[in-house]
């Protein structure tokens, strides 16, 4: 007895340090911040994680292959895709917290003195005069094990997995509209990388023509073989056109790294593309009629999809809400245990139902059920107002769209005459019959003239794919993940061919109704 004392002395006292210290521990925590070397490190596996697994630049880019190694390596949609399968992890859990709770329990329970009683006489409220007792020892051992269900738990958690499996398919659609915008943002991308590509060398002559020219006209201003006034005019006219060329030059250089980005590759890697023909650059033949864009975009459009999920989900808020008004019914049962030396049975089951109900939950019903009300009808007006913000998004891409289309068509005939304006120009210059400034301000505007065409085709293919994504078109079917980049790259090219001109065949829209299916 006496050693069994002398341990459960020191086990407290032990225990007492051990709360005072991490009692002292918290008091004195402070921020630990990452160390240089830690955060260039951390850089370094990053950049490595970055770029992994990424198949190598092997041939000329397609506009199609841009699309594939959007959709397979570029980091935003990684992350939309995480978060769908978060919300999808997390339905899957909520299914649990429906099951009746099962604890088990077991601990040691000490006290100083023994729970030692008296007790009164209730006629003449004397003491009694038998002598204290008491019938529990001084340290115990107890366990239990107990399955308990709460039917408004219950009701509360079936509402809230049926909340969070909207939510995942809230994340499906906006993973859906990611993609969607990172096809436009490809698109438009791809075709002013194109325009670099394409006009970097002839940019590049000119600006060399154009300081060559601008040095001699400096050297003949300081050897006054001509009018000062006419010279300066002269290297006035070259400064303009250096300008101009230096800008078109910087518009160029960057539309490279944007598209690098979209695609997920080191800015650096040099990237080459497929020379684009007169059919590659042609003008979308768009032949869906404005009534058939209107049904469509409110049967798919990933922002109308998300306000109906958003919508059920603040119905089910109203739906909890109420349900806490309800009695709450609570069976449980188990198996209990207790060493104590004065139990003549150490184990026994206990069952239970109890029923509460908070009587103050009748004056707020009214109200409750009037808020209710009021938040299916914020929904329903918050659905209403999206779908007219939508439809005329649609009026107004469509019309953008058309603008664009003509734009174009301006832009490729104004470039013609510009380069044609530009060979005649260079003739007559080698034949002396023209100056060199003259043949450099064709030029110039002969490139300008290319790059507001290549700009204008890529604004177009931006509004196209704005217009696609806002009708909600799908561009790639949902099992994708074994698929490599040659057969996306195809899968891209055969239904895009049917995209741009405003049609939707018939196994796309199976794919569609069976992915909402899912």
């Amino acid at each position: 007895m006496h050693s069994g004392h002398f341990f459960r002395h020191h086990a407290r006292k032990g225990l007492t340090l051990l709360a005072l210290s991490l009692l002292a521990g918290a008091c004195t925590m402070k921020p630990q911040p990452f160390t240089s070397a830690e955060f260039q490190r951390k850089g370094a596996e990053d950049r490595a994680l970055m770029f992994a697994q990424q198949a190598p630049l092997s041939k000329p880019i397609t506009l199609h292959d841009a699309m594939a190694r959007a959709v397979k390596f570029n980091l935003d949609r990684r992350a939309k895709m995480m978060e769908e399968v978060l919300a999808l992890g997390q339905f899957d859990l909520d299914r649990f917290d429906m099951l009746p709770k099962l604890t088990a329990n077991a601990g040691y329970v000490y006290r100083s003195d023994h729970a030692t009683t008296t007790s009164r006489d209730s006629v003449t409220g004397q003491m009694a005069l038998a002598n204290p007792y008491y019938s529990l020892d001084k340290s115990r051992n107890v366990a239990d094990l107990t399955l308990s269900w709460n039917i408004l738990d219950f009701g509360a958690s079936w509402y809230t997995a049926q909340q969070n499996g909207d939510r995942a398919l809230i994340a499906a659609e906006r993973r859906r509209k990611s993609i969607a915008n990172l096809m436009q943002e490809v698109r438009y991308s791809y075709w002013r990388a194109v325009a670099a590509q394409t006009l970097q060398l002839s940019v590049r002559q000119a600006i060399t023509l154009a300081e060559q020219a601008l040095a001699d006209a400096r050297k003949v201003e300081k050897e006054n073989l001509r009018n000062p006034a006419e010279a300066l005019r002269y290297q006035k006219g070259l400064m303009d056109n250096l300008r101009q060329l230096e800008n078109v030059d910087q518009e160029l250089n960057t539309a490279k790294f944007e598209l690098a980005a979209l695609i997920n590759i080191p800015p650096q890697t040099p990237l080459l593309f497929d020379s684009p023909n007169t059919e590659a650059m042609a003008v979308p033949d768009w032949r869906m009629p404005l009534p058939q864009m209107e049904e469509l975009t409110f049967a798919n459009n990933p922002d109308l999809r998300e306000q109906l999920y958003q919508s059920r989900i603040a119905v089910d808020d109203t739906r909890k809400a109420l349900l806490r008004l309800l009695p709450g019914i609570n069976l449980s049962t188990g198996r209990q245990y207790d060493n104590n030396s004065f139990l003549m049975d150490h184990g026994w089951n206990e069952a239970s139902a109890r029923i509460s109900f908070n009587l103050f939950n009748l004056l707020s019903a009214p109200e409750n059920l009037q808020q209710a009300e009021t938040v299916q009808k914020v929904a329903e007006m918050k659905r209403l107002a999206l779908r007219m913000a939508v439809l005329a998004q649609v009026h107004v891409i469509h019309f953008q769209f058309a603008h664009s289309q003509q734009q174009f068509q301006r832009a490729s005939e104004q470039y013609n005459i510009e380069a044609r304006l530009a060979d005649i120009a260079a003739k007559r210059q080698e034949g002396n019959a023209q100056s060199l400034l003259e043949r450099i301000n064709n030029q110039t505007s002969a490139i300008a003239a290319n790059l507001r065409r290549y700009q204008s085709f890529a604004q177009m293919q931006f509004n196209l794919g704005r217009m696609q994504a806002t009708l909600g078109i799908d561009p790639f079917p949902e099992n994708i993940s074994n698929t490599d980049l040659e057969e996306l790259s195809a899968l891209f090219k055969k239904r895009y061919e049917v995209f741009d001109q405003g049609m939707i065949p018939a196994e796309i829209s199976t794919e569609t109704t069976a992915n909402d299916a899912s």
